[in-house]
Parts: structure tokens; sequence; C-alpha cells
């Protein structure tokens, strides 16, 4: 018999326990969420409570304001759920949670409650005066090596692997924070750095093992923290990305499910259908809408079922716990309409019950804006059902980027996809990109063509909405399928690269020449109150010239995107008179020139326009 003790366990370190209890031996391995918080506006907090035979166990807490409302045992014998109530004077502390058998007390966790954040309410935490900065961190730089490969996790480094763990890491971009700010972009959004402990194929980050956990080979939980809070003294904004659709194989629990339903189960291994319109279509069958929503991603991702209602709350108080551990600016929700639909709205009712302008921005991978809006709505569809989300992934646009930029390309695409804008609850915010981790890099697609690219980065940086770059865009990254080639190592991220493009010197003409051409348009961008919140009034392009405004208060911009192989000779005006009337000139924010007279313009083929307009 193991002799019977009493054991305390600090913190988050948390070392297995074990106690034969009349033959019966008892283990607490996991409390999570692993610590909380007083102040917050929902009083109810679940406990997952993981070791072998805990559900033996009846858990006690004696500390003011802390109470619990009950405890459920699922299928497994290894898990409780213990419902605490706290109620809005508990002073912030630590106390035991005590778990007893037979009135016998036999291990404890010492839990810690700390104090809610205090947050200014300057309105909607990222919106339209910023640009977001997409890293994919095992890809972006280097700054530890020694974390390369780690004891806690199967796949060790091998940057010779294009699918392979390539060494980037979260000291490697708090290394280059002054990149990124020097860049001219406001927040940094990451792939996600959770640990993700599969044998192979990991580095990408969807995989999670560990919803509490930063992968050991990026970091630690407090190197992340840190990086936020350099990042915010930088005045540059965090955005994390989340995933609730799915987890990966080596997901700790994967070898002893709470409940069978914890996951999306088939009789065989059954793939998603990919098919986004499944979930808004409202004549889809069930079968069809199963198969989106309850198909899996691949044999290494299962499908986390959020309809069990212990899993769901598990996930939104997941979210709660990064948002105040690290200070986050945002969350960006991985394959939004794959999970149970409602729960995704409650999750989103339940942050912003917290946090009421938080931003979310949802991945909808829809190629038409009308079955985009049905994720971006003010009121209900006719369905009945309400998203509440705040952003989402306008696809759509992008699409319609491709096609104009492409080769023998028109901006029409352009002219007629905003004008479908009508059908979102509030367009302005949505997320506009060119490119991200999922699609070919922006410089493969537009055929290496850098005034292609620069006409791109123009619109993205102008158009209505909240701009993403993608890292390694602005230094014309090249790459297509497989998926490695789309995640490539910035150059100069690691000490052995033959080069540096962090730094100008080392970088290539024409790297340098996009790098400055979006420098100066985002440097300007970030006073022009017109683009971050201002309306848009475009004209209906002609001969593949397409001309738009955006204006607010008494601040007004022009953009000219010549997207022909000609260039335009004293170009008139006139037609866009409504427009300029009562302004007299304007400056190109690119090249600084003054233009005295709003009658014509010359412009060069294949290039934009900015135009600050004066009165």
């Amino acid at each position: 018999m193991i002799t019977r003790s009493k054991v305390f366990l600090i913190g988050c370190l948390l070392n297995s326990l074990a106690l034969a209890v009349q033959g019966q031996s008892i283990e607490l391995n996991k409390v999570e969420p692993p610590n909380w918080w007083v102040g917050m506006e929902d009083s109810s907090l679940q406990l997952l409570v993981y070791g072998k035979n805990i559900s033996l166990t009846k858990p006690s807490i004696d500390y003011y304001g802390v109470e619990i409302k009950s405890v459920t045992t699922l299928e497994s014998a290894n898990y409780l759920f213990v419902d605490l109530e706290i109620s809005p004077d508990t002073k912030p502390g630590s106390f035991d949670l005590n778990f007893s058998k037979r009135n016998k007390q036999i291990l404890t966790y010492k839990y810690h409650l700390n104090i809610k954040s205090d947050r200014p309410a300057n309105g909607q935490t990222v919106d339209g005066s910023d640009v977001l900065y997409l890293i994919t961190p095992d890809r972006f730089a280097n700054g530890d090596s020694v974390n390369d490969s780690t004891d806690d996790t199967l796949e060790s480094a091998n940057r010779s692997d294009l699918d392979g763990r390539h060494g980037g890491d979260i000291k490697g971009i708090a290394d280059h924070l002054d990149y990124i700010e020097r860049l001219g972009v406001t927040t940094l959004w990451l792939n996600p750095f959770l640990e993700n402990d599969q044998p192979k194929y990991s580095y990408h980050g969807y995989g999670i093992s560990d919803f509490y956990k930063t992968d050991s080979r990026y970091g630690s939980n407090n190197d992340f923290k840190n990086l936020a809070e350099s990042c915010h003294k930088k005045g540059l904004k965090i955005i994390m990305d989340q995933v609730f659709n799915h987890c990966g194989a080596g997901h700790w629990w994967m070898n002893d499910l709470p409940a069978a339903d914890w996951l999306n189960q088939w009789d065989s291994f059954t793939r998603s259908s990919f098919t986004n319109i499944a979930a808004s279509d409202p004549h889809a069958s069930r079968a069809d809408y199963d198969l989106f929503t309850k198909g899996w991603f691949d044999i290494n991702l299962p499908d986390l079922n959020l309809s069990n209602k212990f899993l769901a709350t598990y996930l939104i108080q997941n979210s709660i716990w990064w948002i105040e551990f690290a200070k986050l600016d945002g969350i960006r929700m991985d394959t939004y309409p794959y999970p149970d639909k409602y729960v995704m709205s409650d999750w989103v009712n339940r942050i912003t019950t917290e946090y009421p302008d938080f931003y979310i921005v949802a991945e909808t991978w829809e190629s038409k804006a009308s079955s985009l809006s049905y994720w971006n709505r003010k009121n209900a569809n006719k369905d009945g059902y309400e998203p509440h989300i705040n952003s989402v992934c306008d696809y759509p646009l992008y699409y319609a980027m491709l096609s104009a930029f492409g080769t023998e390309g028109n901006t029409y695409k352009l002219y007629e996809t905003l004008a479908e804008d009508f059908v979102y609850g509030d367009a302005s915010n949505n997320k506009v990109f060119n490119g991200n981790h999922d699609v070919p890099r922006l410089y493969t697609l537009l055929g290496e063509n850098l005034a292609k690219v620069k006409l791109s980065m123009a619109f993205t940086l102008t158009t209505r909405g909240i701009p993403q770059l993608y890292y390694g865009d602005e230094i014309l990254i090249a790459g297509d399928k497989p998926d490695g080639n789309l995640r490539k190592d910035f150059p100069g991220g690691w000490k052995s690269d033959d080069r540096n493009a962090f730094s100008k010197e080392e970088r290539a003409s024409e790297e340098n020449e996009l790098y400055e051409y979006i420098n100066a348009i985002l440097a300007w961008r970030k006073d022009a109150k017109e683009i971050h919140f201002g309306k848009l009034i475009h004209f209906q392009p002609l001969n593949n010239v397409y001309v738009y405004f955006r204006y607010a208060d008494n601040e007004k911009t022009m953009v000219i995107i010549n997207n022909s192989h000609e260039s335009l000779n004293r170009y008139g005006l006139a037609r866009f008179q409504e427009e300029l009337l009562g302004y007299t000139s304007a400056t190109d924010i690119i090249t600084g020139r003054y233009h005295e007279t709003l009658d014509h313009i010359d412009m060069e083929a294949n290039t934009a326009l900015i135009l600050k307009l004066k009165k």
C-alpha cells in the first residue's frame, strides 16, 4: 500500500499524485483552467479535473465567496467537472481545492484567483485604423536554437524537410519586433503557438494537444505573455489564433475521453466535405450538413463535438483564460462555420459579456458575399440564427483581387464585389487580405509581377475593412503548394542564412522597392481617419481604371488604380467632380508629389495613385 500523505500542489506545476484507497489508486494530474479571476461578469466557473479514479473523490472548498454548485461525472471515471459560483465580492487569493474519500482528505490543488484586468473602453480593440501582420511562428525567426527540439515533444527540428519543424519561435518574433514596427503595421497575429505534439507535420499549429500550454519548441506561456507585453509597450496589438473545430490526435485526452460524444465519431474515418455553404444553405440535407460540420479535417485532427456542453464550456473558458493571461487584443477563430454554430454564437456572447468591445474575426472561407453575409449580420438570419461575430475574413474580395490583378485581369471584379456590401451587417469590419498561410503566395499568384503586387497592396490598404498582410509578402517571398512552400522561412531569421532580409542592405532592389512602397502607405495610413472609418464611394471602372474615394468629416482621399497596360496622359477627372467639388489640389502620399490642379492627371501603366485631397 502507498503511505497516505497530505500533498499540497502549488500553482500549475502539478505532479501526478497517487494514493491507494482500499486497493484503488487515485491520482490528480490536471485542473483546468489552472487559475481564474475575480470580478468577472459571469460568476460561474467549471473546472475540468483529471486523474486516475478522481471521480471516486468528493471535492470541497473553504474560501469566502467561492461555492461548489455541482459535481458531474461523465463516462470516464478519471474526470470530474466541478461547477463553481464566484460571488462578486470574492477577494483575490489562493484556496485549497480538496479531494476526499470517505470523509478523508487525500489530495489538494492550490487554486489561485487573480483580479480581472481593467480594460479601458476605447471602442473595438482592433478596428479599421489597424493593419494586421500574420506570422507562422515556426517559419519567421529562430531566436533560441536550444528549443528547436525538446524532450516533451515528438517531432524534432529538420529544416531540410519542407513540412517539418524549422525552429522558429517566440523569441525570434520578439527579437524582430522593431522590424514589424518599422514596417508600419499595428497588430501581430500568430498562427497557433499552442502545443502540437504530433509525430510529424505539426509546425502549422492547428493540431493542438494542450489548450493551456505553449509548445515548448516555441517557448513557454510566459514567453508569449512577455511577447504580448513587449508589443503593447511598442504600441502594437496582438491577436491569438484559436481552434474549436478540432484538436490534434496527440491531445492528452485522446487516450481517455471524458465521454464518447466528446468527438464527432463515425464508424470509419470520414472526412469533412469542406463545403461551407452547407452551414447556411436553407435547403441543405441533414446528411450534407453533418458531413460538413462533423467530418474530420484529417485523420490526425479529431473533430470536436461542441454539442457536448462540458466541452463547449471548456473551450469558451479557455478563450477567456488566454485573454486575461496575455491581455489579448483579439482572437482569430479558425474554421468558424464548422463547429456547432449555436455554441459558437454563445462563445461570442460570453466573450463580449466580459469584454464588450473585444475584436473577434472568424475564418469564413466563402467565395460569395451572399454566403459570407450569413456570418456578418446585425440581425438574425431568416432561419433565426444570430452569429454575433463582429468581423469575418473577406474571401470574396480576396478572390476579386486575384482576378483583377492577375494576367489580363480587370478591376471591374473589385467594383462588382464591393457593390454587394449591402448584404453584410457591417462590411467595414470585414478583414481584408491579399495573402495568408492557406493560399499560394501573392507574388506567385500574380505571376511574379511587382507592379501587380503593388496594385494589390495599394488596394488592400485603402479599401474599406481591416487590412491584413502575410509575413514575407512585403519582400516578395514566392511559393505555391505544397503547404511548406506557402510558409517559407523569412530570410535572415536563422543565423546560418545566406542573407538577412530584415536588413535593407541585404534585400534585393525589387524587395526594397515593394517594402518601401508598403511602408510609405502604412506611415500615412496611421493618421488617415478617412481610411480608418470613412465611407467609400466608387465609380464604375472604364478601360480597367478604377477610381474610388474614402472620406470622413473634412478628410478625403482619392485612389486611382490604373490596372491597364496603357499610360494615362492628361487623364480627365471631370467624371469625378461630384466627389472633387470644393477640392483644388492633392498630394501623392507615396511619392510626395504635389498636384496643383484636379482637372487632369498623368499616370503610368499598372500603377496606383493615392491622393490626399486639399481644399
